[in-house]
């Protein structure tokens, strides 16, 4: 199905997932304006937000089965293979955090159901940024994305750590944006245009000039903000910390995973000629991120920390996959981050489920004994530290492998042994978790006794344990998957670049 991008009705159709969902938002807002006094409230504005997330998958599941492709050059957003899985992705992560928060708002003392308002926002914006093939649309939805979570971040407003996060989160993100701005200014003044495989078609016929070499440097800098990669990582431990448990894993799974979708379309599309000169650079970034990340994760004693710091790390093994710059390695990128995801929202969802009304942060130390209390929470946080470790039997082992695989392919090494030697220094701090949880002994009779798994999270923690169990064994399908995905990135723009 070719759809006419230049026209006002084709333009609405390509961007139907992000109209159902606005339009949702909209409708939820309404209805959060006449309900919010009870929790009872606030638990149907979770339900109706929910629905929501349905419809948008539809939606989104209804392009990709007409096989929507743009007449001509696509000038919005993208209408390929690629989008469609990113969006799919993303608006999983956001129905699960809406599912997660459903009991743990009520738990907290927090009765405000347009929180479920500012989720959908956000995840409007996470699919405009990932799935734009415009400049100024990628700056649209990074913004919308990056307000909403601002707010997100310091929503608890019991709580002074809650409000500090959501001030160093604006203060650092209007930073990065101010970034991305700049180098969004000067790609156009280089090239002449917003749509990034023009942009692309551009810098691939004239020799690479000041002004464009200028606007990489400082949209690199940007994303480099986003996904927390070093030196550009300092706020995310205390951010991922102070705010609210499901906004840190929509934090470490969304936002994250937003960023490198779209900066694998900007390296594919707009930067396709510059490879040699921003190869160098992720590949600093990788390796300096790696290592700082699970190092300094080593040294926390704070579950949330400690997640913070290896989110950090894991944004540099996407990195190594961004370096590729292959279809193998954009594959990487869709396996790696699917994986990362549904393990860190599990992750993330059986904290939220521990943490009892007004604690700061669950300590490593609080989850002594937890086996005996609550086997199905500590057997369910065991596979998560296992998966992230990248543990032969879970999707994270078959994520690290196949972005191990994709600068092997291209002839480097040093990268993979980093990815390897980063993953031995992970196990300092994954083990210790599953150590204390099932060898140590609860510290008190009481310990653990406060523990509520309320029955929407139980599922969804279920789903993604067992997601990870069995496409740690029976991958197959979703690589083959990836790998058809990642191909359809680049059809579009190849003949427009070749030309």
């Amino acid at each position: 199905m070719l759809i006419d991008l230049s026209s006002p009705g084709g333009a609405a159709l390509a961007l139907l997932p992000e109209i159902v969902l606005t339009g949702w938002a909209l409708v939820v807002l309404l209805v959060a304006s006449w309900r919010h006094r009870t929790a009872a409230d606030s638990r149907y504005v979770g339900i109706l937000s929910i629905v929501g997330y349905v419809l948008a998958v539809m939606a989104t599941g209804w392009l990709a089965w007409v096989g929507a492709r743009p007449e001509g050059l696509p000038l919005m957003v993208a209408l390929d293979g690629f989008r469609y899985a990113s969006h799919t992705l993303l608006l999983w992560i956001g129905g699960a955090v809406a599912v997660l928060s459903w009991r743990w708002l009520e738990r907290q003392g927090i009765i405000a159901p347009e929180y479920y308002v500012l989720l959908m926002l956000a995840t409007v914006g996470m699919m405009l940024l990932a799935g734009a093939a415009d400049m100024i649309t990628m700056f649209l939805g990074l913004e919308l994305m990056s307000i909403a979570v601002y707010v997100l971040t310091g929503y608890d407003r019991t709580r002074r750590a809650s409000a500090e996060a959501g001030l160093k989160y604006f203060l650092i993100g209007a930073f990065a944006s101010g970034f991305l701005l700049y180098g969004i200014a000067l790609l156009y003044g280089a090239t002449g245009h917003f749509n990034l495989v023009l942009i692309g078609a551009q810098l691939s016929a004239t020799e690479p000039t000041l002004m464009a070499k200028a606007g990489l440097g400082l949209l690199l800098v940007g994303f480099a903000f986003k996904v927390a990669a070093v030196p550009f990582h300092a706020w995310a431990p205390d951010v991922y910390e102070g705010a609210p448990t499901p906004v840190t894993a929509f934090m470490a799974a969304g936002v994250k995973a937003a960023a490198f979708f779209a900066l694998a379309r900007i390296l594919a599309e707009a930067f396709p000629g510059y490879v040699e000169l921003w190869r160098p650079v992720l590949a600093v970034l990788a390796v300096v991120t790696i290592l700082v990340g699970n190092l300094v994760a080593l040294a926390q004693q704070s579950m949330k920390r400690m997640l913070a710091y290896s989110a950090i790390a894991h944004a540099g093994y996407l990195l190594i996959a961004l370096w590729a710059h292959s279809d193998r390695g954009t594959a990487a990128v869709l396996i790696y981050l699917h994986a990362y995801v549904i393990t860190t929202i599990a992750a993330f969802g059986i904290l939220a489920s521990i943490e009892r009304a007004g604690a700061r942060t669950v300590l490593i130390s609080d989850l002594e004994g937890l086996y005996a209390a609550r086997p199905f929470a500590a057997m369910g946080l065991s596979v998560c530290m296992l998966s992230l470790l990248g543990f032969p039997g879970t999707f994270g082992f078959i994520g690290k492998w196949f972005l191990v695989a994709a600068p092997l392919a291209e002839g480097e090494l040093l990268l993979p042994i980093i990815a390897m030697i980063g993953s031995g220094i992970s196990i300092g701090y994954y083990l210790p978790v599953i150590l204390a949880m099932t060898l140590k002994p609860v510290r008190t009779r009481s310990a653990h006794q406060t523990i509520r798994f309320p029955v929407p999270a139980k599922i969804a923690v279920a789903i993604c344990v067992l997601a990870i169990l069995v496409l740690g064994v029976w991958p197959n399908a979703v690589l083959d998957f990836a790998t058809q995905e990642a191909v359809q990135l680049r059809r579009l723009a190849m003949p427009i670049l070749t030309r």
